[in-house]
């Protein structure tokens, strides 16, 4: 009988010694560690060229370099669904609300042990293979939003018209099915969805919106992009742009493996 792969765990951990003892306390526990990467970018590469592909990550959200934890796990969100742990020593309000926006399946609180750790990765696990995330300890989540309830579901069958979403224009709230937006663009901090019948704007970054979208259904193909996979309808010869609902939009080569692995290739 053949033996199961560990779960491959992408770790990004940028003080030295921190990230050697993940490395060595997740391989303790059976799991396969990608990294560790000290760095959003590092850990972005290692994530995309990952073979067989990482099962879950664990973050820190103080990372070196321009982008923390916390806007990696949008990036890699977007490429494909999968549970995020964040790592993290800092208390302050404005880090865990931006942190709970990207719907982490646990936190770990520095400094942390074994035990700790193997009851975050268990329980995000199981709660990704369930379809939703875990709550927040409470500690983390009556102090940032004012709310009873923690934030923890994400994508799900409980929300009211499941298959659209609303969106403010003039003064009003106006629905977009789901299935109408052949693809998103993003300038700045503001995302314009495309229909076949008009564009409407919304005021949230691309990381955020995605959020609100089925991963299933789309699918980020460059920085500033994402698209409805049902309105493909080809790619150029290079691969660098494909063409949805008539328009050709630039197909980042980060972004195109993840993709093409996702269609049915015939020929």
């Amino acid at each position: 009988m053949q033996a199961t792969p560990p779960v491959r765990l992408l770790l990004a951990e940028n003080q030295p010694l921190a990230a050697r003892l993940l490395a060595v306390l997740v391989r303790g526990l059976g799991y396969e560690p990608v990294g560790p990467a000290a760095t959003a970018d590092e850990a972005a590469d290692l994530f995309r060229e990952s073979l067989p592909p990482v099962d879950m990550a664990l973050l820190d959200i103080g990372l070196d370099g321009d982008r923390d934890g916390i806007e990696l796990a949008h990036e890699l969100r977007a490429v494909r669904p999968l549970p995020i742990i964040f790592l993290t020593s800092m208390a302050d309000e404005p880090t865990f609300a931006r942190a709970k926006l990207a719907r982490p399946a646990a936190f770990l609180l520095k400094p942390y042990d074994a035990a700790a750790l193997q009851h975050a990765l268990e329980l995000a696990l199981l709660n990704h293979a369930a379809g939703h995330t875990a709550p927040l300890p409470a500690a983390l989540t009556g102090a940032t939003d004012g709310f009873d309830e923690p934030l923890t579901m994400p994508w799900n069958q409980e929300v009211l018209l499941s298959d659209c979403i609303f969106l403010r224009e003039r003064g009003r709230l106006v629905k977009v099915c789901l299935s109408d937006i052949q693809y998103v663009e993003s300038s700045d901090k503001y995302c314009t969805l495309v229909t076949a019948t008009g564009r409407y704007l919304s005021r949230q970054p691309l990381r955020e919106l995605a959020l609100e979208l089925p991963a299933r259904q789309f699918v980020q193909i460059q920085r500033s992009y994402l698209i409805n996979v049902a309105f493909i309808e080809s790619f150029d010869e290079g691969q660098t742009s494909v063409v949805v609902a008539g328009a050709a939009l630039p197909l980042s080569r980060s972004y195109r493996d993840a993709l093409l692995h996702r269609l049915r290739l015939v020929g």
